[in-house]
């Protein structure tokens, strides 16, 4: 008798859960959602976020805020979502670093990607631009790895974070020539030693290169797409080059804290999909060379576990060491 009594209770809880669960969908959302970026304002990851939220906002009848909360490699922002409530309505604009490569980064974090975020969706992605400075005599990629095997560790290459440190460092290994690495601690002054002749070679988001390429101030000798992109069509792809498995791209995502309520994490992906889709938002992303995504949260799921198993066999193999923060 008590044990049916305990599995009528236990099943009554597991309903009770489940109809709060269902009840919070029905009325999410009913007030402001809040999506942090852990990154200054201006980048990629803060366009594409900024695109989508207008959108969303316009659709679910609710202001979307998008709130800048950068530093230490994105942590403190990622930090922050963690610890909020699990309701939907604070989430997190979340990227390579955030989900795979500060784990790999730093001995210890305040916050566990695989443990404290739930995935909602993938929003968008663009490949990287290799480009060289004008100091450099290769007017192609063919040319560029000639010269590098010409003057072996003479070449250098700039990283703005640790993911571009380690997309310099598979580019090193794909085309079989050695640079010495030059770390910086943004995009804009590893551009500006590139204009200036200081490095030889560096990998950004074409968001921050391309402009400098069309101006001729930078030669592009390729991106990191398997083809050719609509908003650099002159630029040749990895494989037109003559390399292999260099397909690498800035991607951003969506998170929400663990133990967000499994009916509101779908109608967070059905809203977002449904904001990627329009024309306005996928025409201004295309523009920026940015390609819009979308998918299921298992979907993204797999691919940001795809993504942590790739870069963490490349760390290893480039004796990329954890440190302290």
């Amino acid at each position: 008798m008590k044990k049916a009594v305990r599995l009528f209770a236990s099943a009554a809880l597991a309903l009770g859960v489940l109809w709060n669960g269902q009840a919070c969908a029905q009325e999410f959302p009913n007030k402001n959602i809040q999506i942090v970026v852990p990154f200054p304002p201006g980048g990629v990851a803060d366009l594409v976020v900024r695109t989508v939220a207008q959108k969303l906002g316009q659709d679910i009848k609710q202001p979307v805020l998008v709130v800048n909360k950068p530093g230490a490699s994105g942590i403190i922002g990622a930090e922050y979502v963690a610890r909020a409530p699990a309701d939907g309505y604070t989430l997190l604009l979340a990227n390579l670093p955030i989900m795979s490569i500060n784990e790999l980064q730093y001995a210890s974090l305040p916050y566990s990607a695989a443990r404290d975020f739930a995935p909602v969706i993938l929003l968008a992605d663009q490949p990287y631009i290799i480009a060289t400075s004008h100091s450099v005599p290769a007017k192609t990629m063919k040319e560029f790895i000639a010269y590098a095997h010409e003057k072996p560790d003479a070449l250098t290459f700039g990283s703005a974070s640790s993911s571009t440190f380690l997309a310099g460092e598979l580019f090193k290994q794909r085309a079989g020539i050695r640079m010495a690495h030059i770390p910086y601690k943004g995009s804009a002054p590893a551009i500006n030693d590139l204009l200036g002749g200081h490095i030889s070679l560096i990998l950004d988001p074409v968001i921050t290169l391309l402009p400098h390429v069309q101006a001729g101030k930078l030669r592009a000798l390729a991106v990191t797409s398997p083809t050719r992109i609509d908003s650099a069509p002159d630029i040749p792809s990895y494989k037109e080059v003559g390399l292999a498995d260099l397909d690498i791209t800035s991607w951003q995502g969506i998170v929400a804290p663990a133990g967000t309520p499994a009916p509101i994490i779908r109608k967070l992906n059905e809203e977002f999909n449904k904001a990627l889709q329009s024309p306005e938002v996928a025409t201004r992303l295309k523009e920026q060379g940015v390609s819009t995504k979308g998918g299921s949260a298992e979907a993204f799921a797999s691919f940001v576990a795809g993504e942590s198993k790739r870069w963490a066999t490349l760390a290893k193999q480039v004796n990329f060491l954890p440190g302290k923060l």
